[in-house]
């Protein structure tokens, strides 16, 4: 069983990472929680929620985890009972920043007391912090990317720069959709009139809450309006280089045709051909095949098709 338990003299942290189906059976057999939430707790989440339940609150929020070995963004679920007396954490994907904050909280003394001694809402209020404030290194590491792509694209407009922008675009689409409807929760917890969630100064601590996100949101847009415009520019690149390249072999085409064209009529087995039986004929032929590519050539110089 993976459930791990502080204890204070009035509230109890309970976090249950990656839950497994002993986990769910012990909660069950000890939490009067409705069938609903244990079900959203069992199955993936698309969407934050905040539900009112007998004597006690349930929300679920979506944070972005970075899949270092594919270099993707994952969904990271944490599930929340909150009441009176205690608070669960329910969490999937690995969310390191709970782990972190579970273990300063029971290893330290005075972090214990400054986190619980004020009520599961500003316990709730903690973790929501550490868990927002853990979205900034991720945006950072996604502008360090942006940086190295801007940097490159006229290096190279390739597959491989291709593949950078798309994920690229696949990350910020990602964090975007599991931030846009946070707002709504975030709005919604400093109306709930339960006592836990009304703590000394709680609606200040929910509107830094609302700050973050606003900010984050904020990060996201202009990551999306870089990520759009480099997509734009490596598709110019691409089209003025393939552009370039059509150019090129259309010129040699048409500078080779008029060559071919006199290789192809004293190629013509008929009687009258020029050049047939003389012994210099075949360099003859050359020096008119090279001599019409080079007039084409000019041709082509003095009207600056290329």
């Amino acid at each position: 069983m993976n459930a791990r338990t502080i204890f204070t003299k009035n509230l109890r942290w309970i976090d249950i990472p990656e839950p497994t189906a002993e986990d769910i059976k012990w909660l069950e057999a000890n939490f009067r929680f409705h069938q609903l939430h244990y079900e959203a707790v069992r199955e993936k989440q698309q969407r934050p929620r905040l539900d009112a339940g007998r004597g006690y609150d349930f929300l679920v929020l979506l944070f972005p985890v970075y899949d270092q070995k594919n270099q993707e963004i994952v969904s990271g679920e944490v599930d929340f009972f909150i009441s009176q007396n205690f608070v669960i954490t329910v969490h999937y994907n690995q969310i390191h920043t709970i782990n972190k904050i579970f273990a300063a909280i029971k290893n330290g003394a005075g972090v214990r007391a400054a986190n619980m001694q004020k009520g599961s809402g500003f316990l709730l209020y903690k973790i929501l912090e550490g868990l927002f404030q853990r979205s900034y290194p991720i945006l950072d590491h996604m502008n360090e990317d942006i940086g190295a792509i801007e940097q490159g694209i006229f290096r190279d407009t390739g597959a491989n720069m291709l593949s950078k922008i798309m994920l690229m675009k696949k990350n910020i689409i990602e964090f975007r959709k599991m931030m846009k409807t946070h707002r709504s929760v975030l709005e919604k917890l400093p109306k709930r009139t339960s006592e836990y969630f009304n703590f000394a100064q709680s609606k200040l601590y929910y509107r830094d809450l609302l700050e973050y996100y606003e900010n984050i949101w904020d990060i996201l847009e202009a990551l999306k309006e870089t990520a759009d415009g480099l997509a734009d520019t490596n598709q110019a690149l691409v089209a003025r280089r393939l552009g370039e390249t059509t150019k090129i072999i259309s010129v040699f085409s048409a500078i080779v045709i008029p060559a071919t064209l006199v290789a192809f009529l004293f190629g013509v087995s008929v009687e009258g051909i020029p050049f047939r039986y003389n012994p210099h004929g075949f360099w003859l032929v050359a020096i008119l095949m090279a001599l019409a590519s080079l007039i084409t050539l000019w041709i082509f110089k003095r009207n600056k098709w290329f």
